[in-house]
């Protein structure tokens, strides 16, 4: 397989960088001295799919050729660049993209050389299209690091990930408190990795922020809520959210009960989930009279008696915007106290992450393994 380079973007480093690692487990991407830039070996059908569905992966450079602009050989470079025209069997139309990550390099007209490029290409047989080519040449600057790199393009350098139209204020069914889209979408990717057969499990839907994600990107979806009018809520936006899809999934929303998943969820479900995504109501709930931990703890239990071997759960829990990992205050409850409630629950803590909303408020995604119940 041909060198690879997965370019992450910019709104949550940490957490792309995991979802990376959830969609493609059995990859050797390591990271460069770039925040953005990961660089290994895998096979193009693997890369197009993961892009497909994920969150914080911008594009992939496939039979990448990189260098660092501040000590190695421009020229050096530019010549491998031409091996790598030359060798490839690729004759038609292409365009050069070029994307400047964390700012310009210095002394670099990442423009300019994108030109170059595309005069090398012309030289080796290739007709230059900027509005439909056959192919595309990736270029990234990263300002950060000095890393300049080039490889056929898989994806795009478009900024925009297609989330935003399932915004909650644009949903014909919402709540103020719904998660953006594209933390949705992440987590389901972080809990249950590639798509499979298998189905993504939901079991507090609210308003279906989670399923609509899943759904769209292909996963076979269960999502069950206590509140009639959530379930009826949530049918309306996944039925409006797939008019603009042509993703195709078995997808069930239910009335349920998160706490007795085993009755709520069909017989053929069981020990085919894949993973569980999880954000439970932090004032009022509707699970009577459940402590906050409670409800977490009863839920979990509830869950590892339906999952697969290999599920993963992504909690999100609301704490306050202190970006210390080793001081983490929620918003309700003990830090410590709900670490061993997690522990005596069967789930091991594996990954957390903080995600920003605004001055008083901040999320943290935790990731855990759910080992099913015997």
């Amino acid at each position: 397989m041909a060198q690879t380079l997965a370019c992450l973007r910019g709104w949550n480093i940490p957490l792309a960088q995991a979802e990376l690692a959830a969609l493609l487990p059995d990859s050797n991407l390591d990271n460069l001295s770039s925040r953005f830039i990961l660089a290994g070996e895998q096979s193009i059908a693997k890369l197009q799919s993961t892009l497909s569905c994920s969150s914080g992966i911008q594009c992939f450079l496939h039979d990448v050729q990189y260098m660092d602009f501040a000590n190695d050989d421009i020229d050096e470079f530019m010549k491998t660049v031409s091996s790598f025209l030359e060798r490839m069997p690729k004759r038609g139309s292409l365009a050069v993209r070029y994307l400047r990550i964390a700012g310009r390099i210095d002394g670099l007209s990442t423009q300019s050389l994108a030109g170059e490029i595309g005069g090398l290409a012309v030289s080796h047989g290739y007709s230059v299209d900027l509005s439909n080519p056959e192919y595309e040449i990736g270029l990234i600057a990263d300002g950060d690091s000095n890393i300049l790199a080039c490889g056929w393009l898989i994806g795009d350098f478009d900024d925009s990930i297609g989330t935003a139209p399932r915004r909650a204020t644009e949903r014909p069914f919402f709540r103020p408190i719904s998660l953006d889209p594209r933390l949705a979408r992440l987590a389901v990717n972080l809990a249950c990795g590639p798509i499979d057969e298998y189905a993504v499990l939901d079991p507090m839907t609210g308003t279906g922020g989670f399923a609509m994600e899943a759904i769209t990107m292909g996963r076979n979806c269960i999502a069950i809520d206590m509140d009639n009018e959530m379930i009826t809520g949530a049918k309306q936006n996944i039925e409006w959210a797939l008019e603009n899809s042509s993703a195709e999934s078995e997808y069930q929303i239910m009335i349920g009960d998160a706490c007795n998943l085993e009755d709520s969820i069909p017989t053929k479900w069981h020990g085919k989930i894949s993973g569980v995504v999880l954000d439970p109501p932090y004032e009022r709930n509707s699970h009577g009279t459940h402590a906050h931990f409670e409800l977490i703890s009863n839920t979990i239990d509830s869950m590892r008696k339906v999952v697969s071997d290999e599920a993963k759960l992504v909690l999100i829990i609301p704490i306050k915007p202190d970006e210390s990992d080793i001081d983490i205050q929620l918003m309700h409850g003990d830090w410590n106290e709900f670490v061993s409630m997690m522990s005596h629950s069967g789930a091991k803590i594996i990954g957390h992450w903080h995600e920003h909303v605004h001055a008083s408020l901040a999320r943290l995604i935790l990731l855990a393994t759910i080992a099913p119940q015997d």
